[in-house]
């Protein structure tokens, strides 16, 4: 016996202004937990919990797994475009599908901090003394290149709502990280501070700004393959 649960009808723009949201409502959790415990001292065991909770620098709490989730929720919208393509275009959807799962994976388990090797932050330059920004921005580069054409093949509101969603993504994975490494380096703030951490906060909510502006992306191009989007989840039971 199958148990069938439908979601409500909710149009692109009304799923990203509540993912925003709950996005935005994080950030400023994160801020004022920041404040309490940097200004206030705050560092009851039940409020420390809490905070640890909704710190968006921290790994495997309420954020990293939210994070995780939209670009989760990506990979399978672009898979699923890819299923709905033709054969020249389905394997770019695919790829990319695969790239934003170990994305994903790579938030909530922070896979890039075992690039970060502390004895060799006194010989780089400050801006990259989180080592791991080197090759992923490397990476970056390189999707950019080859995927670029590709989404401008896809039409101009594709192409532009793309563009905006990598630029924010990357100045908050890369350019905010750059900052925060250069500030610490050159002895204007504290890693243990409350500049640190809301500049990790500005990271992190423009990295999920940018995610869920290509979520909308995706949702309007599958709009206009299926017309309208419908998703259901079949429960089986004895």
């Amino acid at each position: 016996m199958e148990k069938e649960f439908k979601l409500g009808i909710f149009s692109p723009y009304q799923i990203c202004i509540l993912l925003f949201r709950i996005a935005l409502t994080l950030f400023v959790l994160h801020c004022i937990s920041e404040a309490l415990i940097n200004f206030a001292q705050v560092r009851e065991n039940f409020y420390q919990d809490f905070f640890d909770a909704i710190n968006l620098d921290e790994e495997f709490n309420l954020t990293a797994f939210y994070s995780g989730m939209l670009l989760g929720m990506a990979s399978f919208l672009l898979n699923k475009l890819g299923q709905l393509s033709g054969k020249r275009q389905r394997q770019n959807w695919i790829i990319l599908s695969r790239v934003f799962l170990f994305l994903a994976i790579d938030e909530i388990f922070q896979i890039h901090e075992l690039f970060v090797i502390p004895e060799l932050r006194q010989y780089v330059h400050p801006s990259l003394a989180s080592i791991w920004v080197i090759p992923y921005a490397a990476i970056a580069a390189y999707f950019a290149i080859k995927f670029v054409p590709f989404f401008i093949s896809q039409g101009r509101k594709m192409s532009q709502l793309s563009l905006a969603s990598g630029v924010i993504y990357v100045t908050g994975a890369i350019g905010m990280e750059a900052c925060n490494s250069w500030l610490v380096m050159a002895g204007e703030i504290s890693r243990q501070g409350f500049w640190y951490e809301a500049i990790s906060g500005i990271e992190e909510f423009l990295e999920m700004t940018g995610i869920i502006i290509f979520i909308y992306a995706l949702l309007l191009a599958l709009m206009k393959r299926q017309k309208k989007l419908s998703f259901k989840f079949l429960i089986e039971s004895n």
